[in-house]
């Protein structure tokens, strides 16, 4: 995929600190995005995209980001980092507790040294998100932006997917984040969170084996429960057509309507940058 690059004519780069910015990375690149608090107008969207084998490569190509981008330099109103990795675990808040964090996470991933352990609370979840982050990274983004939150890509899949369904008791979604060569999958059933895990691929068939295996063992009815598609997915990848074959409500992401969105992302399709642009707020 190509790098990105949209601004909006009433972008102002002396009025950042009025500005929210939202910042997604991952072995698959580098994504922001500005969110304009007092219009309530996402006017900036930007993407770096990486081609990278393991996590410990990242800083490099991250301080090349911070190089190439005068505007990250600048000082915001708030930040928001997500970070992509398949190692982690949720805990329940009523069995989590602090300085075992380490424990939790390495109970079921293999550690690494130079890895630093974060955790983020999914409130409307009860959970804690706890995961690896390359140490280096971390400081790097930690004197970048000394007040800003690192959350884990799943935080507005989860979260944002629990708040869409709040009222709805019995409605049930299935939401997939694409990656290169993983995805994430979230299950939400009315204000609970029913399944969430993280899988590795190679074919569509792998994607769809997984899926249908979670339809299969959680007795999802197919006619009945929404499958919603985000991330890099390009609208004619096979995979759309495999599963409209057996899941009827199958769709891609929509952008949240609570903010606007600059005329200028209108390039790429909604659902590519669903999760960056929905992670404000999402709780």
């Amino acid at each position: 995929m190509r790098d990105i690059c949209f601004i909006d004519k009433t972008f102002d780069s002396t009025q950042t600190t009025d500005y929210h910015l939202s910042v997604q990375i991952g072995l698959d690149g580098f994504y922001f995005a500005i969110l304009d608090l007092s219009k309530g107008k996402y006017i900036l969207l930007n993407g770096h995209h990486f081609f990278l084998k393991r996590p410990r490569l990242l800083l490099k190509h991250v301080r090349e980001v911070f190089e190439a981008e005068d505007i990250l330099s600048h000082s915001f109103k708030s930040v928001e980092i997500l970070y992509a990795t398949r190692k982690f675990t949720l805990v329940p808040q009523a069995f989590f507790k602090k300085g075992v964090e380490e424990k939790m996470l390495w109970f079921n991933n293999v550690e690494e040294k130079g890895f630093s352990v974060v955790k983020n609370l999914f409130a409307k979840a009860g959970s804690y998100c706890v995961f690896d982050l390359p140490e280096n990274l971390q400081a790097f983004l930690s004197e970048r932006f000394p007040k800003c939150e690192i959350k884990h890509t799943l935080y507005p899949l989860v979260e944002g997917g629990l708040k869409s369904n709040w009222s709805s008791p019995s409605k049930v979604q299935v939401r997939l984040n694409f990656f290169r060569d993983n995805f994430e999958m979230v299950v939400v059933k009315g204000s609970s969170l029913v399944y969430c895990n993280v899988f590795h691929y190679k074919t569509e068939r792998d994607i769809l084996y997984h899926v249908l295996f979670t339809f299969d063992q959680l007795k999802l009815a197919s006619d009945q429960t929404e499958l919603i598609l985000q991330g890099q997915l390009p609208q004619v990848s096979p995979v759309y057509h495999l599963f409209k074959k057996y899941v009827k409500l199958t769709s891609f992401a929509r952008l949240d309507s609570t903010y606007q969105h600059s005329y200028t992302f209108s390039q790429v399709p909604e659902h590519y940058y669903s999760t960056l642009l929905s992670v404000y707020k999402c709780e």
